[in-house]
């Protein structure tokens, strides 16, 4: 029997045409990826098991190349965040995950490969750059706090509170709409702010929030900066709040009696206003307003316009110096209202105390207030109305007289300075936290969130937001804005240069004190040597001045200090022309040198140092007596309180790096009722630290006006290499 030969097959191979990556939804939750490569009309799983079709008689089969798929293998089981599963053609992508897959490995796979997915699946896996923006319904706005509910929108999607409360505490660049949509979030550094301001709300059950009132004109400036944003306010009363709030006074305007209508200037009247609107909502605030318009009157008329019969009696912590005037200003315009100050010995403040509830107005002062705060502190009756003025007094938290005007109880506060910070944003959380405790944080919170940000990284932003916090409850006016009656103020550095024999004691000094400093800052650190380098710059200070007040052998005359004759010039060109002239230093040794020398020239003074008892009787004489044409004082103590607007020249005799306690000096006659043109002459000593002081004087500045002006400027603080800059 014959057999036939069997047919030959004839196989047909396919070279690799793609790999395709199919994504689906995993039922897990996240997305399941397979892979598989096409050869012609073949389909394998990636690395898989060869597989062989019939179709037209002919065996097609893949040629298999093992290494573009094992590459394949090799770079998605790399890929974080895909997960390889056991097969080696599956993969794994978890929910919490998708952003990182969807931003960073997707759009490589889809360069590589061909891949498949349906339309839900692409669409939950499409990330875009979007801002999120709220709606803001405040439902509810009553003693002190205000209701409000929240939702999220981003374009046509909207965002759970929860879910972007969650995205930006933990610090995702993105945020899952409630579609299921991946949403990269545009406005993130803007969202932590109302995040923050969240969190110091109460969460309802309901999901709204409750929050202190303080906070609202923070968070509706926020929203009204924020793109897409809306507010609708359901409540009247909140409504009521936002247009005051923003106008800075009371929609109803109040009336003043007679007699102070017509003594309050139109500004003066907006300043009473918006103390009212403080106290209506129950805020603290500071009126910063600068030197010399006027802010002891604007506080007194706010005492006259909203005391009652029956009222408790309010009280004003004023520096000891500050006093009396107080006193006579209530008696010269509220002369109907009963003023009592404590003074005298603990008995007798003892006894004064007790009966301050049958007076109107109780004005003390720090050093009192520290001594008698436990008798301050047990009033069964808290003071209505309790002030600080001078409020810088309270800058450091950490010292007792700041400790004791916090203990003060009192139904409301205000803070009055012409310098609401001097050195750094610091001071400023210690004020508010007497005005409003809690308002900036806890002291480590500001510090994180505002201080060393502005501080060590001059973060503008950070700046910036601490401005838009306070700005409601901060009243800034400058005279240049507010006076077009008042005369300029003309404002020159006049240098001088170091007499031979202060450059010998200057030099001489210059090297000494280097030496020591830099030890001190290698054995203790830069920070922990503070008071070895003021020390060495107040040496060297003083030399500018006058070399005997370092060496006590050198005599003590106008020839050995280039400063002290160009000062001395300046009072004799002021005396001829029938003017008077305000003296400032900071060493009072100084102040007694140019008492001899005045006395050698035949010139009139009267002086007020910190030791100084009747300040008021020396401020008549300069006043009233022809004779007396030079105002002595030291910058500290007679910087404060005094209106000396006889005078129209001011003479800074040594600079400082604090410029607000400068400006405060020469406002003493740059102020309501100058009617001349105040010349302020800065005396400078060449080639010395006094030139430094007079750079760092301007970083002080542009810290200040950045704050409490609206003119944000690059700041920096004083370091190491300044430091070191100082003495060369």
């Amino acid at each position: 029997m014959a057999f036939s030969a069997p047919a030959r097959r004839r196989v047909t191979t396919h070279l690799l045409d793609a790999i395709r990556v199919t994504i689906a939804p995993h039922p897990a939750g996240g997305f399941e990826l397979s892979v598989h490569v096409d050869y012609g009309p073949i389909t394998v799983p990636l690395l898989g098991e060869d597989v062989e079709i019939e179709k037209g008689g002919r065996v097609h089969a893949p040629e298999r190349d093992y290494d573009v798929e094992e590459e394949a293998r090799t770079f998605l089981s790399n890929a974080y965040p895909l997960i390889p599963t056991d097969d080696a053609h599956r993969y794994r992508v978890y929910a919490e995950d998708a952003y990182d897959f969807a931003k960073e490995i997707l759009p490589e796979i889809e360069y590589r490969y061909t891949v498949e997915a349906p339309d839900d699946v692409r669409k939950a896996l499409e990330v875009r750059s979007l801002t999120i923006a709220p709606d803001m319904r405040v439902t509810a706005g009553r003693g002190g706090w205000f209701d409000f509910s929240l939702n999220w929108h981003a374009e046509q999607a909207n965002v759970k509170t929860d879910a972007l409360i969650e995205a930006v505490q933990s610090g995702k660049p993105y945020v899952k709409t409630e579609d299921g949509q991946l949403v990269e979030i545009a406005n993130a550094k803007e969202l932590e702010e109302m995040v923050d301001l969240l969190n110091r709300a109460k969460r309802n059950e309901d999901g709204s929030f409750s929050a202190q009132l303080l906070f609202a004109p923070e968070f509706v400036a926020m929203l009204e900066r924020a793109k897409a944003a809306r507010i609708e306010a359901i409540d009247k009363g909140f409504e009521m709040f936002l247009r005051e709030a923003k106008s800075g006074k009371p929609i109803e305007p109040n009336a003043f009696p007679p007699e102070l209508d017509s003594v309050l200037r139109p500004y003066q009247k907006d300043g009473v206003a918006w103390i009212l609107f403080l106290r209506k909502y129950g805020f603290g605030g500071i009126l910063a307003d600068e030197m010399g318009l006027g802010k002891t009157l604007e506080v007194l008329s706010f005492i006259a316009v909203t005391r009652r019969s029956g009222d408790a009696p309010d009280i004003v912590v004023c520096p000891k110096t500050l006093a009396l005037t107080w006193q006579e200003e209530a008696e010269r315009y509220v002369p109907w209202l009963k003023t009592l100050v404590i003074d005298g010995l603990a008995e007798e403040r003892e006894a004064q105390i007790k009966t301050a509830d049958a007076y109107d107005i109780v004005i003390t002062t720090y050093p009192s207030l520290q001594r008698d705060i436990r008798q301050y502190a047990a009033r069964s009756r808290p003071f209505r109305v309790c002030v600080l003025d001078e409020a810088q007094y309270i800058k450091n938290p950490a010292t007792a007289t700041a400790k004791s005007c916090k203990l003060v109880p009192s139904d409301f506060r205000l803070a009055l300075t012409g310098t609401p910070l001097e050195n750094g944003v610091h001071e400023l959380w210690s004020i508010f936290d007497y005005l409003m405790p809690g308002f900036l944080g806890s002291a480590k919170e500001f510090r994180l969130r505002f201080e060393r940000p502005i501080r060590d990284r001059q973060d503008m932003q950070a700046l910036e937001r601490l401005r838009l916090k306070v700005r409601p409850f901060m009243l800034r006016r400058t005279k240049a804005n507010l006076l077009s009656d008042l005369p300029p103020k003309v404002e020159q550095t006049s240098h001088a240069a170091l007499t031979a024999e202060q450059l010998v004691v200057y030099a001489r000094t210059l090297e000494e004190v280097r030496a020591e400093v830099e030890k001190a800052v290698a054995e203790k650190g830069f920070k922990r040597a503070r008071i070895e380098i003021l020390t060495a710059l107040m040496k060297l200070r003083r030399i500018c001045d006058h070399p005997s007040l370092v060496d006590s052998r050198l005599p003590r005359v106008e020839e050995l200090s280039g400063k002290m004759g160009l000062a001395l010039e300046l009072v004799k060109q002021a005396h001829e022309g029938g003017k008077k002239v305000l003296l400032f230093s900071q060493f009072t040794g100084m102040l007694d040198i140019l008492r001899e020398a005045l006395d050698l020239h035949g010139i009139g003074h009267v002086t007020i140092e910190g030791k100084t008892k009747d300040r008021q009787s020396q401020v008549k004489k300069f006043a009233s007596d022809p004779k007396i044409a030079v105002f002595l004082l030291s910058l500290r103590a007679g910087g404060t309180g005094l209106t000396l607007t006889e005078a129209d020249t001011v003479i800074l005799f040594d600079p400082w790096w604090n410029p607000m306690v400068e400006a405060q000096a020469m406002d003493r006659a740059h102020r309501i009722g100058q009617t001349q043109t105040v010349n302020v002459y800065k005396l400078v000593t060449k080639g010395t630290v006094e030139e430094k002081v007079m750079e760092l004087q301007e970083r002080k500045k542009k810290l200040f006006d950045a704050l409490v002006q609206e003119t944000p400027e690059a700041l920096e603080e004083l370091t190491w290499e300044d430091v070191q800059g100082l003495f060369v």
